[in-house]
């Protein structure tokens, strides 16, 4: 078995958003940073939701009187799973496979982000 962990492998230092960051800076980040998707944070710099382009550039939103006035709350979507920073890369492989996700906000016990592992990452290093 693999006992590479996933802190040592993890962006410890990942480009998110507060979840009311609105969506024209969203858009910007995804943009200037070429992302697939933006973690959300609380205030207290827990992982609440996930943002990309098809989440902010929506007809709903679009044909608001005020586009530019939506916050990632209002279009986020629940993060289905977070791995712990003290996990092994295959059970955040496991994880991943599991909720068919791209990456995985990693978090520390007290629930803080602490990083972003990538399925890609952890594939070039265990298969």
């Amino acid at each position: 078995m693999n006992d590479n962990m996933v802190i040592d492998f993890m962006n410890s230092d990942p480009l998110f958003c507060k979840s009311s960051t609105r969506i024209a800076e969203i858009k910007y980040l995804l943009s200037k940073y070429d992302l697939k998707e933006l973690f959300v944070i609380d205030d207290e710099k827990h992982p609440v939701g996930v943002v990309s382009f098809s989440d902010v550039e929506t007809d709903e939103i679009e044909s608001m009187d005020i586009p530019s006035d939506v916050s990632a709350i209002e279009c986020m979507r629940q993060i289905p799973a977070v791995v712990m920073n003290n996990s092994t890369l295959e059970e955040s492989l496991n994880v991943m496979r599991a909720n068919q996700l791209e990456s995985l906000a990693v978090v520390d016990g007290s629930g803080h982000l602490k990083g972003i592992i990538e399925k890609e990452t952890i594939t070039k290093i265990i298969m």
